[in-house]
């Protein structure tokens, strides 16, 4: 997340993460939608035709979400929004869900620590 001009966050060890973790859990639920559709195509020579497809589709839906959640509710940039739902939108794309999975859980991961600790921080008592 951006932007962000809170005091006790720009003081963190752990900066926060690149994407907005609602960026990441889109990524993560749309690839496994796909993911249905992309495993069964791949078990046939002329499912494979339809691969392209469905993974082109996969790509474009994502990169719209995440497109959205950057702009709107992290509110970046429209450059920085476009760079994040095209780098996701790759990664969902990929066929099969493993590297969404791993890309996205790491990035909800990275969120989520983050949070912990700007929590922390917020409720410990400051050093003299």
């Amino acid at each position: 997340m951006s932007n962000h001009t809170d005091e006790s966050i720009s003081k963190t060890i752990i900066p926060p993460a690149p994407v907005h973790p609602l960026s990441a859990l889109t990524t993560i639920v749309i690839d496994g939608l796909w993911s249905m559709a992309e495993a069964p195509a791949t078990l046939s020579v002329v499912g494979l035709v339809a691969l392209l497809p469905i993974t082109l589709a996969s790509f474009a839906m994502c990169f719209v979400s995440v497109l959205l959640v950057q702009r709107f509710v992290s509110h970046d940039g429209w450059g920085v929004s476009f760079a994040k739902g095209v780098a996701m939108g790759i990664i969902a794309g990929v066929p099969y869900p493993v590297a969404t999975t791993s890309a996205g859980l790491l990035l909800l991961s990275w969120a989520g620590v983050n949070a912990i600790e700007v929590a922390a921080r917020k409720n410990l008592p400051k050093p003299k």
